[in-house]
């Protein structure tokens, strides 16, 4: 069995949709409100629980040969969080733990990002045969401002739209995981999961304009607005996105995506495929 953690996420739900097809998948959800969603994709296994509890961790292990550790995003805990599981998995006799971190975690300036590489530090110390997969960000973020992108023809972010970035499409991401559990030769590897080369929120923009057949402008919004848009995260999360916006300000965040063809066996979703699979996928909703 392969034990899925912080499986009510978007990661999660996308990765075990994936996996739940051919292996069988126990999620480790925060609360009872993600049992029946992680239920209806396939799991033969729910456990409700928090992942600071040593003892609701031992008990995600149970019968469990493999783990793929997702950290509640923005997570003040995610070393604690990381050294529990790990130790877990190593007290259960894991035969494999893959561990999802981010792409470039050696970035200090970001701590969500630097606490990613204490954790892969612990793994490396544990003694688990390990991989870990480093994505960058999701194309399905930008889905958060679709509205304001096809109302007011605008792709507002509050970071400088000329530098460069690279994208993902989670389900990408989430095949590749599918590869690394279940295919042999992936033991002790980090791959970086990068799904487009890099270019600017300036070029984002023309993409929409391009498949919308409209004109999308990219357009940097100040930190004051963005607060006023999104009320009600922590003060934790609101300080690391300030940071981490800061970071994409000054250097971006790019990367190649070669590993991730190399691991698909063919090209990485396009920019374009993917906004022309959200176009379609909402004209079938309406």
């Amino acid at each position: 069995m392969i034990l899925v953690t912080g499986a009510g996420g978007k990661t999660g739900r996308t990765l075990i949709k994936a996996l739940s097809k051919t292996e069988s998948v126990c999620a480790f959800v925060r609360g009872e409100e993600h049992v029946s969603a992680v239920k209806t994709l396939g799991v033969e296994k729910v456990e409700v629980g928090d992942m600071r509890d040593e003892t609701a961790i031992r008990s995600a292990m149970k019968d469990v040969r493999i783990v793929y550790h997702i950290c509640p995003n923005m997570s003040p805990d995610e070393i604690t969080i990381g050294k529990l599981v790990i130790e877990g998995a190593r007290k259960a006799s894991v035969v494999h733990f893959v561990y999802h971190s981010v792409l470039h975690p050696q970035t200090e300036k970001m701590k969500h990002h630097w606490a990613k590489l204490r954790v892969e530090e612990l793994l490396f110390e544990s003694g688990l045969p390990f991989t870990i997969l480093q994505p960058t960000a999701y194309m399905q973020n930008l889905l958060a401002n679709w509205d304001i992108i096809i109302n007011e023809g605008v792709l507002r972010v509050p970071y400088s739209v000329n530098k460069q970035f690279s994208f993902v499409d989670l389900e990408n991401v989430a095949e590749a995981a599918v590869i690394v559990l279940t295919q042999p030769n992936h033991l002790n590897a980090t791959y970086e999961l990068v799904g487009t080369p890099s270019i600017s929120y300036v070029e984002v923009a023309k993409i929409f304009s391009r498949v919308l057949n409209k004109s999308i402008i990219a357009e940097k919004e100040k930190i004051e607005d963005w607060k006023l848009r999104v009320k009600g995260m922590s003060g934790y999360t609101t300080e690391n996105l300030i940071r981490m916006f800061d970071y994409y300000d000054n250097w971006g965040l790019s990367g190649n995506p070669n590993v991730l063809g190399w691991l698909l066996g063919r090209e990485p979703t396009a920019l374009e495929t993917f906004i022309q699979k959200t176009i379609t996928e909402r004209d079938a909703i309406h």
